[in-house]
């Protein structure tokens, strides 16, 4: 890992993140601080099948309250005004 300095990252931007695209992790510093790291994305798949798709949200939960809290608010809605 290395260090560079804000104002270096300003002058040389194209230069510091071809040294990130190559896999280095880089410390931004201000006035000899570290305040930020840029590193590499995580190489993720660009493409997800429908099967491979259906089984991961058929394993998840995104909010097990979320039903509940739905019927809650129900009453609450405009859906029967005559706007």
């Amino acid at each position: 890992m290395s260090a560079v300095a804000v104002r270096d990252l300003r002058n040389e931007t194209r230069k510091v993140l071809e040294r990130v695209r190559s896999g280095e992790v880089v410390t931004i510093t201000v006035d000899g601080l570290p305040m930020a790291e840029l590193r590499p994305l995580a190489e993720r798949p660009r493409f997800v099948d429908r099967r491979t798709f259906a089984a991961l949200i058929a394993s998840k939960q995104a909010d097990a309250e979320l039903a509940g809290d739905l019927t809650d608010l129900a009453p609450d809605t405009t859906d029967d005004l005559p706007w």
